[in-house]
C-alpha cells in the first residue's frame, strides 16, 4: 500500500512538471558541458571556473561550479543567450557559507537581462553578494533601470544552499525571489529573456573571499512552476512538500 501511494504521488509530480518546458539545465557535473553551454562576451577570455567537489546540490551528484577569479579588480562573465522568452523562470543555488562565520564573497552574481549581454539590454539585474560592507549580512540585487542596489531582506546568516530566481510573466512584470521571499519588484515590465549569465570580480579590501559555489541552473518558459523532485535542503523529495506515509 505504501509502495503504490509513493508510486502515485511520483507520478503526479512528474506529469505536473512536464507541462512546463525546461530549456536549459546545468548540474556543473560535467567541464565539457558547461563549456559549450556558456560563452564569453565576444573578444572576451574565458572564465575562470572550476567544477568543484567542494560541495553539491544535485541529487546523486558530486560537484558544482566554482568562481574563483584569481586577477583582482577584474570582470570574468560567461552568458547563455535565449529568444525572448516571455514567460520565464531562471532558478539557480548558491552556496551560503555563513556570516556567522564572516565569510562574505566579493563580489559573485547571476546575471539576467532581455537583451544578449548586460550592454544591451534595456532591462538587466545581478543577484548575488557584493562584498559591500553596506550589504553586509544580506544578498544584494542590482536593478539597472533605476540604477540602483538594493539589499534582501533574505539573511546571509546560516551555511545552506541558496535559491535566487527571477520571474517574468507574461505581461512583463519581473520579479526577484531568494528562498521563495519576494524581494524585487522591477517597475519597468520586460520584453522577455534574453540571457542569462555568471560573474565573478575579485577585491581583496573588504574582508571577503573571492571564490563562490554556485549549482544547478534552470531555466523554464513558465512563471510557474511548482513541482519538483530535488528538495530545498539537496535531498531527494517527492514534490516541494512533505508526504509522510503512515507507520
Amino acid at each position: 500500500m505504501r509502495l503504490t501511494f509513493l508510486i502515485l504521488i511520483m507520478a503526479l509530480c512528474i506529469s505536473l512538471n512536464v507541462m512546463a518546458d525546461r530549456i536549459l539545465y546545468d548540474n556543473f557535473e560535467s567541464k565539457d558541458v558547461t563549456m559549450n553551454a556558456w560563452k564569453p562576451k565576444a573578444g572576451a577570455n574565458y572564465p575562470e571556473f572550476e567544477i568543484s567537489p567542494t560541495y553539491n546540490f544535485t541529487v546523486g551528484g558530486k560537484t558544482c561550479l566554482k568562481l574563483a577569479p584569481t586577477n583582482m579588480q577584474d570582470w570574468r562573465d560567461m552568458w547563455h543567450t535565449f529568444n525572448k522568452i516571455k514567460p520565464a523562470r531562471i532558478i539557480v543555488r548558491f552556496y551560503e557559507r555563513g556570516w556567522k562565520n564572516k565569510i562574505k564573497v566579493d563580489q559573485q552574481y547571476i546575471l539576467i537581462g532581455d537583451g544578449t549581454t548586460d550592454e544591451d539590454s534595456a532591462n538587466f539585474c545581478q543577484i548575488g553578494q557584493t562584498g559591500n560592507p553596506a550589504h553586509d549580512g544580506h544578498y544584494s540585487i542590482f536593478d539597472s533601470v533605476g540604477n540602483a542596489w538594493i539589499h534582501t531582506k533574505t539573511a546571509t546568516d546560516e551555511p545552506r544552499w541558496v535559491k535566487f530566481e527571477l520571474v517574468i510573466y507574461d505581461d512583463g512584470t519581473a520579479k526577484v525571489f531568494v528562498d521563495n521571499t519576494e524581494e524585487h519588484v522591477f517597475a519597468q515590465k520586460w520584453a522577455g529573456l534574453g540571457t542569462v549569465g555568471f560573474a565573478s570580480y575579485a577585491r581583496n579590501d573588504r574582508g571577503g573571499v573571492t571564490d563562490g559555489y554556485w549549482d544547478d541552473v534552470e531555466v523554464y518558459d513558465t512563471s510557474e512552476v511548482t513541482i519538483s523532485f530535488v528538495s530545498p535542503n539537496g535531498k531527494l523529495a517527492i514534490c516541494w512538500g512533505n508526504v509522510k506515509l503512515e507507520k
